[in-house]
Formats: structure tokens, sequence, C-alpha cells
């Protein structure tokens, strides 16, 4: 008994020793823990070490360093970084952090973090040669986005001059290749990112840009072997495989696409992944009937698994877009009835969703998405349909946590960066919208569709050079694209670079399909038409004429050019012409009928649009024409009845719903004009011009609070673009809730784009006299009442009752 009791005291106190152990002791065991592990190569339990010293010592410095470090070694790029920021966090004077930070942007090509962490580091310490390295890769990335050659040479060669030093300078490599792959003699790159592949042969940024090289020097073998080479490296990455298969269709190899196809998805019941890519191809290739065949094949290999239900949809949704929509609904519904909840289950909930949203039923597709995040509230496609809806209800905040949480993810995809940087653009921001964008030009390696949609973001902001830079990077890894080259052509012509619009159109005429020997036709008449050639376009497009080789719209374009240069006679003959031979164009029937009003001949005019409504019951565009010339020629009541007519015809013409909203808040019935524009805004959220006119008229004709709040969050998105009349609405909308500041400077460039606009005249002057400048204000609202004349809104009593108040 003396022993035991013995043995118990010892024990407590030993227990008692260690707990009276202090944070700090605690701490640093759990760190030695860690390394310890970290020696022995277990990553996984010396990052839970790392973890448990933050319980104790949140500012541990060391350990968040050896977190950060497994992290990153570990492959986490997002999880490393996040401990990286918490480090600078704490410990902001720390340049080697600040210049890992900035490395990790760069490859990510989050460029605002770079600069934002690489201007710390290189402030910190301007002599080190890695934050060189990042000022450098800033200055290179600047020079680049202003087009700006000198200076990006200028960067270039320091980039050089610092890899000479350190070979193993990853970010300079980066400016090394890029300049290279800029210049002339692209191919020269290759052998710098071979080397860079050397010691780093899974980097996907090196990948890409040796496929990028070897597609611009037109290296087609090389092609085939750089991209099956990369699908074996980044099985993962659905663009690759796409890649690949089109240089199959660019060697005219359908078979050996299909053989490829078939070897990669394997055994028909294993994973449905790559039999999806089959039937996939055999749609595009074969039809809709080949595809669905293959389909029946698996199901029926497949019978009594899951797999079987995801190939019976898949079926489905094939007859679906054929347009058996009730039995491929009834499939999936019988389907989804019987089916237990899983990964594959849910990705046809996904499917039907879509389904349901093109046939607008999309309370049934949102109740669809519900049942996903109920039972996986990660399920990355159901959590991009519920933000594109949050977006369109104007509750952008939402959508972005969504959003997060599905590139937390997925970082790499497209969709979900390009949905972001929609809901970045509703709330205003349109620097990450931006950045958003770019990104996910990055990480589709360029595709098109990304290309085009950022490069027409880069264009509303003016910023020309750089739009023609994302476009001529998309046209050397797509060169045969055509949207890609008109695209570019527009910015080329007009930025008056005549030889490169050559260079475009030349190219397009070597593509030999219609759409790009159209698309040739109409840029070189442009190309002329545009250095003032005019006889030299008009002969151009005669003979291509005549030649067979243009359609409808270079016909057009001749008549239009006849017109340019005053000779209506010329341009009826030729129009006539066309018409002999296509009688039945709509196009050619408007263009008619729009020249003999030219010629002032307005009952001939009007008499070939009401044919054309007659003839034409489905099309707007007779109706629209009608409808300007009877208010061109002072005959409202007869356009009120075509447009009465028209709306009967197309209730859902989005055009002809405008001009019924126009002449409601003409008249004064502004809560016509409202319900008019909210019934729009909810079919199309994303139009910039039906978003400002109905928050405009919401906030200039409503007084209540709840009003107020919506025409705000619906302006949100117009505060930076600078368009005149979106500036006067969202300064005006700042004025109603107080912001007088914020309303000035947007008020001031609103009138001065607007000077005849009596309400933006009258918003300027009653910002003005809300901040005491009573001279200003006097000379705007009598300047707004001077335009009004006699209009009868009550804005413009109130300027009166306040320049009365302001004379006293």
């Amino acid at each position: 008994m003396r022993y035991f009791l013995r043995v118990c005291l010892i024990f407590l106190s030993l227990t008692a020793l260690a707990a009276c152990k202090t944070n700090e002791e605690k701490a640093e065991d759990f760190y030695q823990s860690g390394l310890t592990l970290l020696a022995a190569g277990d990553l996984d339990r010396a990052a839970i070490q790392f973890l448990n010293v933050f319980q104790h010592d949140g500012f541990h410095q060391d350990a968040r360093r050896k977190l950060a470090e497994v992290r990153l070694e570990q492959g986490d790029i997002g999880a490393a970084y996040s401990q990286y920021l918490r480090l600078v966090e704490q410990y902001p004077d720390t340049p080697d952090v600040r210049i890992t930070l900035a490395r990790i942007a760069i490859d990510i090509s989050n460029w605002d973090e770079a600069r934002r962490h690489g201007q710390a580091a290189i402030a910190l310490a301007p002599d080190d040669q890695d934050a060189q390295s990042i000022a450098v890769a800033l200055a290179y990335r600047d020079a680049t986005q202003n087009n700006d050659t000198k200076a990006r040479a200028q960067a270039a060669m320091r980039a050089r001059e610092l890899l000479d030093v350190n070979p193993d300078d990853k970010v300079a490599r980066r400016v090394v290749i890029d300049d290279l792959m800029r210049s002339d003699t692209p191919r020269d790159a290759l052998s710098e990112i071979d080397r860079a592949l050397t010691s780093d042969p899974e980097n996907y940024v090196y990948h890409t840009a040796r496929l990028q090289v070897l597609t611009q020097i037109e290296d087609m073998p090389n092609v085939g072997r750089q991209l099956r080479r990369m699908v074996a490296l980044f099985p993962n990455d659905p663009n690759l495989t796409q890649s690949l298969i089109g240089w199959y269709f660019a060697q005219d190899d359908l078979a050996g696409a299909e053989q490829y196809l078939r070897e990669r998805a394997g055994e028909d019941t294993g994973p449905i992944e790559g039999h999806i890519a089959v039937v996939q191809f055999l749609q595009g290739t074969q039809g809709a009937d080949a595809a669905q065949q293959e389909l029946d094949r698996l199901a029926a290999a497949n019978a009594g698994t899951a797999n079987a239900d995801v190939y019976q949809t898949l079926s489905a949704a094939i007859r679906f877009e054929a347009g058996d929509q009730d039995t491929a609904i009834a499939t999936f519904e019988a389907v989804l009835s019987q089916a237990e909840p899983s990964d594959q289950t849910r990705q046809i909930r996904n499917t039907y969703a879509r389904l349901l949203i093109t046939t607008g039923d999309e309370t049934a597709a949102r109740t669809q998405v519900d049942t996903i995040l109920l039972e996986d509230e990660t399920n990355v496609d159901a959590l991009k349909l519920r933000a594109a809806w949050l977006i369109a209800d104007d509750r952008a905040g939402e959508a972005i946590q969504s959003l997060r949480q599905a590139l937390g993810q997925q970082p790499r995809d497209p969709e979900t960066l390009t949905l972001m940087a929609q809901a970045h653009q509703r709330e205003g921001n349109r620097a990450l919208a931006g950045e958003r964008l770019s990104l996910a030009v990055d990480v589709t390696n360029s595709a098109p569709d990304e290309a085009i949609r950022y490069a027409n973001f880069l264009l509303e902001d003016g910023r020309t050079a750089a739009a023609r830079a994302v476009l001529t990077d998309a046209r050397a890894t797509s060169p045969n694209n055509v949207a890609i080259m008109t695209n570019l052509a527009s910015i080329l012509l007009s930025e008056g670079a005549w030889i490169e619009a050559q260079g475009v159109a030349n190219t397009l005429r070597a593509i030999e399909n219609t759409q790009a020997q159209q698309a040739a036709t109409s840029l070189q008449a442009a190309l002329l038409l545009g250095q003032n050639r005019i006889e030299d376009s008009l002969t151009f497009l005669q003979a291509e004429i005549e030649q067979g080789n243009g359609d409808i719209e270079a016909v057009m374009q001749l008549v239009q050019i006849h017109l340019l240069a005053g000779d209506l006679d010329t341009a009826r003959s030729t129009l006539d012409q066309a018409l002999a031979s296509s009688p039945d164009d709509i196009n050619l029937q408007m263009l008619n009928a729009s020249l003999f009003a030219m010629a002032g001949d307005f009952e001939t005019s009007e008499a070939a649009f009401r044919r054309m409504i007659t003839d034409f019951p489905q099309s707007e565009g007779p109706i629209l024409r009608l409808y300007n010339l009877l208010v061109a020629t002072d005959r409202p009541t007869k356009a009120d009845a075509v447009l009465d007519t028209g709306l009967n015809a197309l209730p859902n013409s989005l055009n002809l719903r405008w001009l019924s909203a126009t002449r409601h808040e003409e008249r004064g019935d502004i809560d016509g004009a409202i319900a008019i524009y909210e019934a729009m805004y909810a079919e199309n959220s994303d139009s910039l011009v039906i978003a400002n006119n109905l928050a405009s008229l919401i906030a200039t004709h409503k007084d209540d609070d709840a009003s107020l709040m919506r025409a705000a969050s619906i302006a949100k998105r117009l505060r930076d673009l600078g368009v005149p009349a979106f500036q006067d609405t969202y300064g005006w909308i700042a004025y109603r809730q107080g912001n007088l500041d914020e309303a000035l400077a947007y008020l001031v460039p609103a009138a001065a784009g607007l000077p005849n606009d009596p309400l933006t005249q009258y918003h300027l002057g009653m910002t003005y006299a809300d901040l005491g400048q009573t001279e200003k204000a006097t000379v705007q609202l009598t300047r707004a009442l001077v335009l009004a004349g006699d209009q009868s809104l009550p804005q413009f009593d109130i300027a009166r009752a306040k320049l009365h108040e302001l004379g006293q």
C-alpha cells in the first residue's frame, strides 16, 4: 500500500509539473514535435502539430513559416498563401515572405496581389535579387498592358541580366520566355522553356508556353506530342483534352481522335467521364443519332448501376435538344424518383436543372439546385447555378460567397471565374471583375470566349491597347478562330493600324470556310473605306459579288458605301439588282424601304414596311423602322397604332417594349414606364442600359426608402463606367442618399456630357444648392428650366421654388 501511494504521489507530481507549463512552453513542444515529424517526412502529422502551436501562441513566427512551407510542398497553394498572408499581417517587415507571396501571385496571374506584396518587398529589400526580379516582372506586365514596346524591351533586358546572375530565378525566366514568345522569332523561346522544364518538369505554365510557341510556329506534329504530354501530366484539365481533339481535327484525323478518346475512356463499365467525351465527340462529328446509339449501348452495359442512370439521362438530354422535351423530362423524373443520393445523382440533377431553365421553369430548376445543396453544400455546379440567380436578383454579395466556395474546390474553372467577374461588376467593383476575367483567360490559355469577353471589358474602360494585346495572344493560341480575328480587326481599324488589319484579312481569306470568307470580304471593304479609298472599296466589293464571294451582307455594304459617297442613284440600281436575285430577303427589303424614305418617297417607304410586317409577322425590324418613319414625319397617332399592333404580335420583343416604355415616360405615365422596365430587367438584368433606365426612373420619381434602396442596388454597377447617363443616375441616387460630395463627383461630368438634358442639369443644380454653392446652383437650375421649356414634371416646380429660395 505504501508503495502504491508513493507511485501515485510521483504521478501526481509529474502531472502538476506538466500542468504548470506556460503557453509558450506548450507551443514550443508542439513546434519541436512538428520539426521532428517534418524531418521524418511525415508532412501531414507535422502540419497538425504546427497548427497545435497556434492554440497556445498565435504569433509563433517559425511555426507559421513551417506550416506555409509544408502546404506549399503538398501542392496546396491556397492554404500556403493563406498562411503566408497571416504571417505578413503579424510581421509585415519580412521581405522574404513578401517575395514568396509575390511569386505565388505571379504564378497564378493575380497581378494585384503580386504588385501589393512585390512593392512591399522592394521597399524592404531593394538590393535583393528576388525583389529586383519581381520589380522587373511588374514593369514588364505594365509595359505589355500599355503596349509600350520600349519599356517592355528594357524590362526584358533587365530580366536577362538577372537570369545570367541566377539561372534558377523563375520570375526572371518567365519574363524572358514571354518576351521571346512575343518576338519575331518565337522559336527562340523553346530553349529557355525546355531549360525551365528540366528543373521543373511538371510546371503547367511552362508547358502551356511551350504549346503556345509550337502553335505560333505551326509545328503541328510537335503540337500533338506536346498536347499528349500535357494530358498525361494534367489529366484533370478538360481544356487540354479538348485542345488535343482539336489538333486531331486540324490533321483531318477523326478516326485517330475517336480511337484516342476510346482508349482514354477504358472499359465500358469504368468511370463515366471518358465515355461522355466519346459521346460528345460522336455527337459533334456524326450527329445526335450516333451519340444516342453510344449512350444506349453504354446504358445496357451498365444496367442496374448508377452509371446507367447517367447514360439514360444524357440520352434524354439529346432528345430534349432535338425537340422532344416532354419525353426527356419524363426520363429525368423517372430516374431521379428512384435514384439514391450520390455524386452521379447530383450530376443528373444539375443537368436536369439546366434543361428546366431552358424551358423557362426556373422555379423547378431552383428546387433541383436546392436539393443538391442540401445533400452537398459544396457541389460546384449547383453553386454556380445558384450564384447566377443571385446575380440576376442583384444579390451579388451572396453570389460572391457561393462562388468563393466553388473556387476553393476548382480554382481554375473559367465559368466560375466569369460568374465571379459578373458579381463584382454588379457590385460596382470593376477592378476585381477585370482581375477575374483576366484569370479566366490565363487558365484557359486564351480560349476564344474568355479572351473576347475580357477584351470587350477592357474596351469598355477605354483600354484599347490592352484589349488588342489580349486578342493578339488569343490569336496565337487559336490561329484560325474567326471570332477572335474579327474582334481584333475591329480594334486595328479603330487605331488606323492598316498593315496589321490587312494581315488579319489575308489570314481570313486563306481559311476555306464560308464564315471566314464573308468576314474577309467585309473586313477588306472596311479597311479600304477606313483609308478613305472609297473607289477601291466599291471596286473590291463589286468584284467579290460578281465572283460569287459576296453574300447579302456584302451587297448591303456596297449599297451603304454608295450612299456614303452621296450616290443615291447607283445605290438604288445596285439594290434593285440584288432584289432581282433575292426578292424574298428581308434585309434587302428593309434597305429598299429605307432608300425610298431617304429619297423623300415616304408613301412608298411606308407601304413597303407595311408589306414586310404582313410577310414577316415574327420580325420586329419592319415594325421598328415604320414606327421611326411615322414619328420622323410627324404622324404620332399612326406610330402609336403600329407600336400597339407590334406589341400584340410580339409581346416579348425587347425593342418594342423599350419604345413603349419611352412613350409612357414622355406622356408622364412614370409608373407604366417603370412597370415595363421592371419586366425587361427581370428577363435581362445584365443589360446596363435597362438597369440605368430603371434605376434612373425610380430614383427620379419615387420618394419611399424601399424604392431608393432598390435603385441604389441596381445602379452600383454603373459607378465606374464613365458614361454621362450612367453618371447622372448614380450621382442622383448618391444625392438622394445624402452623399453630396460623391454626388457632385458624378453629376459634374454627367452635366458636361449631357448639356441639353434638363433633368441632369437640375440634378447638378440641386446638389450645388444643398452644398451651399448658391451661385453655381442658380446657374444650373436656371439652365434646367430653360431646357425644360413647357415640360410639366414636378422636378421643375421644385427647381423654381429652389431658385426663389436662393434669391431670397
